[in-house]
């Protein structure tokens, strides 16, 4: 790619074929699809191939149910792989993002001979680097007010009428217009490339700094593949010899690995803990969390521009915000919210000694009759307060109203609770959760923004000492290795073990019709909780321990080569000059 990459007009290819083709094809598979079909008590009345499970209590169901699996063929057929089309998207962001880093290596003409040989050199580029984090950081902002916004949009947006969506944002069979942050996107981007495509190929180099950086242009040698080869395994033994690179690069995994936690699930957990719609979940966090992290990158680059730190006081202030951080994030654990109460699922129903066990169904004497098939999550709140999975699996009888205003009456299962006909009615929808849950979840927000404040004061010492820890010569060795490492090791394994981790905590699976798991439809938030604050946490401490153990090294090794410096003036003094001497005399 590196190849292919230098041969054609770099600033075209970042900006228009890759980036905005790329988010494009994300969101094709939206159009090549269907619709979006979910099962509920109010019966979808313009869709006359969308078998509904009857609302109430009804023999009937058994009937509807097999009418159901009947199409279970028709609707494999249909089935498309559609996430391809989705892989081969991020595979052309992925390859845009190369190009962009080497897009701007090839216009600032940054070299690591200059890194190393003038400190004030090496602090600039690195207070450079926290302006372009910290602008880098401005488009997530935006990223995360247009996915709310798109989020609180039904993913069918203008292909069916909003009044028949009975389901609401807070409802975990809710799809938001996914696509439609993808379409702005793209077409966002191919507007952004238009100043890019009059770029030139190249900027012409300074004369002076041409002379200086190359004194001697006659004696230029390019040297071979062959030569490169044989000069690659040597340096890559002395790098992975080098006891504080490894040090730091184990710390650099485990912390990227909870960072990548935190991103990935932050929303999840949110939604969750606190009853919260991901449209407003998302839009709190770019709001919130955003702004804390842009100011905190750019006075990162401007700490180091100003005090001009070492390596071990990089070190130290990126050890010191570290586990600053950490502490900020320990009365997350006090932030939590009781589950709600489910019948069968986390409250037992009215008369049952125990909760049912889910697998082998919700059933009880109110609505064994009833014939409720197992699939079916289209859950309602009973004036008793408690959330129901159906109306069905409510044991109510009759309905009155229609789609968002459908109500439920003669439950049986809420008579059950010592409540009279005449108020045992239920409507559509979870029950809400106590008011507390929304204040927790607005301070959780402010301590988050005041964390990631903390965390990213130390983000520019991050890049700062994987660069000065080993040899001038190595320098873009260790930078190649340290990201590749990252990416693997940091990035890919962990939202996949996470996830894995989360389902375990799943009380209720959604079933789809022709068989086997669909998604969660309910968390047991209290042990979703310490499971993600824990393991972050955990994950967070031994790297912070790994590199407090950095710290250590990177401190004897300075103070070795001072002892050596000091040393090696004592074995070869410098001659003074006769005024000197006769000073001294």
């Amino acid at each position: 790619m590196l190849y292919f990459g230098s041969k054609f007009h770099r600033p075209k290819i970042i900006g228009v074929l890759l980036m905005g083709v790329g988010t494009l094809l994300m969101a094709l598979p939206h159009f090549i699809m269907s619709q979006y079909k979910y099962d509920t008590a109010a019966a979808h009345s313009n869709d006359a191939d969308n078998f509904t499970v009857s609302s109430t209590c009804s023999s009937d169901n058994q009937s509807t149910v097999q009418q159901l699996v009947s199409g279970c063929l028709k609707e494999e057929a249909e089935s498309s792989p559609t996430w391809v089309i989705v892989l081969f998207g991020n595979i052309l962001r992925g390859i845009k993002l190369l190009l962009l880093l080497l897009f701007i290596l090839f216009f600032y003409h940054i070299k690591a001979t200059h890194v190393s040989r003038d400190l004030v050199y090496f602090v600039i580029f690195f207070f450079s680097v926290g302006c372009l984090h910290t602008l880098g950081v401005i488009g997530p902002f935006f990223g995360y007010s247009l996915g709310s916004l798109c989020a609180s949009f039904y993913v069918d947006i203008g292909l069916v009428n909003q009044e028949s969506v009975t389901i609401t944002p807070q409802d975990s069979r809710w799809v938001g217009a996914w696509w439609l942050g993808y379409v702005v996107s793209g077409l966002l981007t191919l507007l952004a490339a238009l100043p890019l495509w009059f770029l030139p190929r190249a900027l012409p180099e300074n004369p002076q700094t041409s002379k200086l950086d190359h004194p001697s242009n006659q004696h230029k040698h390019t040297l071979s593949i062959t030569e490169i080869a044989k000069d690659f395994g040597p340096s890559l033994k002395r790098l992975l010899t080098n006891g504080i690179y490894l040090l730091y690069l184990v710390y650099g995994v485990l912390a990227f690995n909870a960072f990548t936690i935190v991103i990935t699930y932050t929303p999840k957990y949110l939604e969750q803990q606190f009853g919260q719609s991901a449209s407003k979940t998302n839009f709190l966090i770019g709001v919130t969390s955003i702004p804390s992290v842009a100011l905190g990158m750019f006075l990162s680059g401007w700490i180091m521009k100003r005090f001009k730190l070492s390596l071990l006081g990089s070190t130290r202030l990126m050890f010191f915000c570290s586990v600053t951080s950490l502490v900020c994030t320990i009365p997350y654990f006090a932030l939590s919210c009781e589950n709600i109460d489910v019948a069968g699922v986390t409250v037992p129903y009215q008369g049952s000694i125990e909760v049912q066990d889910i697998s082998r169904g919700l059933l009880t004497s109110c609505n064994t009759d009833c014939g409720c098939p197992d699939f079916q999550w289209d859950p309602v709140c009973g004036q008793n307060e408690v959330t129901y999975i159906s109306p069905c699996h409510a044991g109510c009888n009759s309905t009155r109203g229609a789609e968002q205003n459908m109500t439920f009456h003669g439950c049986t299962c809420i008579q059950s609770w010592g409540l009279t006909s005449g108020n045992s009615s239920a409507v559509l929808g979870q029950c809400s959760r106590e008011t507390s849950c929304t204040k927790m979840f607005y301070i959780y927000l402010a301590l988050q923004s005041l964390a990631f404040f903390v965390y990213c004061l130390g983000t520019v010492p991050f890049f700062l000492v994987s660069l000065r820890i080993v040899d001038p010569a190595l320098k873009s060795l260790s930078v190649g290795v340290f990201l590749l490492v990252l990416r693997i090791f940091g990035g890919i394994p962990a939202p996949i073990c996470f996830g894995a981790l989360i389902d375990s905590t799943c009380l209720k699976w959604g079933q789809k019709k022709c068989g086997g798991s669909g998604t969660c439809r309910m968390y047991d938030i209290e042990t979703f909780r310490y499971l993600f604050l824990g393991l972050v946490s955990s994950l967070r401490t031994i790297s912070y321990t790994l590199l407090w153990i950095v710290t250590i090294q990177i401190k004897r090794k300075v103070q070795n080569d001072k002892q050596m410096s000091k040393d090696a003036e004592l074995q070869h003094p410098v001659l003074c000059d006769p005024e000197q001497e006769t000073t001294l005399k």
